[in-house]
């Protein structure tokens, strides 16, 4: 069994439905204002995201060669601080024991005695 609503006929129909798609049209028109809106308020977001994010992979890219030249530079140092060692090392004066023959000049028999003539 169906049930059938009675439906206005005619011209006042008609002016109805005018009425809802000019009222559905002023909706989508607002709606569409707002999303555009939406859209160049996200464009401006994301261009200046895009420039913060270009400035930061530029800073990286800096910070990235100087620890690069840092760690070489270290490198470098720890070479020059080992041979500087060695070389420390090496003019340092060897005190080793040699046998001595000589005697020495404050022993008894080598001091003359005042009183001996």
């Amino acid at each position: 069994m169906t049930l059938h609503l009675p439906r206005p006929h005619g011209r006042h129909r008609a002016a109805d439905r005018v009425r809802e798609l000019e009222a559905d049209n002023a909706r989508l028109t607002a709606e569409n204002t707002d999303l555009a809106c939406t859209v160049v308020k996200l464009t401006t977001q994301l261009d200046t995201a895009g420039i913060a994010l270009t400035g930061a992979w530029s800073d990286l890219d800096k910070s990235v060669e100087e620890i690069r030249r840092l760690q070489q530079q270290h490198i470098g140092d720890a070479i020059e601080k080992s041979r500087l060692r060695r070389a420390l090392h090496n003019a340092r004066p060897r005190i080793t024991t040699m046998p001595a023959t000589a005697e020495r000049p404050t022993a008894p028999d080598s001091v003359p005695q005042p009183h001996a003539a």
